[in-house]
């Protein structure tokens, strides 16, 4: 499995790209999978699996607003075998 993940700051971009690629179901040059979620500003990168605040700290998950602190990340997945194994990074 190739796995590759994108990180966005603008919403619009992110959704766009993200409709695009479910669009794709049923083409050849398809994922997968893909999944888009938001990642909130709370040290994900050095703990990416987490992407949800701390229930401990409302406060700071309500400071998010009009601040940015937000991510977003779409999560595409392809599957490949020995006979494409050559041509998965096209």
């Amino acid at each position: 499995v190739r796995w590759i993940r994108v990180l966005y700051s603008d919403f619009s971009a992110f959704t766009k790209d993200q409709e695009y690629l479910i669009s794709l179901h049923g083409e050849a040059m398809k994922f997968d999978y893909v999944e888009g979620f938001v990642i909130v500003d709370e040290g994900l990168i050095n703990n990416w699996r987490s992407s949800f605040f701390s229930p401990r700290n409302p406060v700071k998950v309500s400071s998010l607003g009009n601040k940015g602190g937000v991510l977003y990340c779409l999560e595409m997945t392809k599957n490949y075998d020995e006979s494409s194994a050559d041509t998965i990074d096209q």
